[in-house]
């Protein structure tokens, strides 16, 4: 069965960028153009993971991961910026996210870290509880 990825930024091309990469690897792609738009997916769809943009105009990725741990505490999610000054520790503040990519980022290293994430076996934040 494929796996399945939520893909949130707001601007096509990244989304576009990030589609290639996993759907060459067999993985379905669902894609948000905003942080609304991801929240209501997830409400009604199962994924197994989320790549997440920080910067986004209606809701900012921030408060996006905060309602997904929420929503869904275990899920694989992955942050991306352009922005090297959106990167401090914890990325989301009181929130823990699986992984993160400073655009632009290599198509071997979106693939290779959620597929990392998404195979069987504890991730770093799993092994922590």
């Amino acid at each position: 069965m494929a796996k399945k990825v939520l893909i949130v930024d707001d601007e096509d091309l990244v989304r576009n960028y990030v589609r290639r990469a996993l759907a060459s690897r067999g993985w379905e792609i669902t894609e948000a153009n905003n942080g609304a738009a991801a929240l209501a997916l997830l409400e009604g769809r199962e994924f197994d993971a989320v790549v997440c943009d920080l910067k986004m105009p209606d809701l900012r990725g921030e408060e996006v991961v905060r309602q997904i741990r929420e929503l869904r505490p275990a899920m694989k999610v992955v942050v991306i910026t352009g922005s090297v000054s959106n990167i401090t520790t914890p990325i989301v503040p009181g929130v823990e996210v699986d992984g993160f990519l400073i655009k632009p980022f290599g198509i071997d290293e979106i693939r290779d870290l959620l597929e990392k994430l998404t195979n069987p076996g504890p991730t770093p934040r799993e092994e922590k509880h």
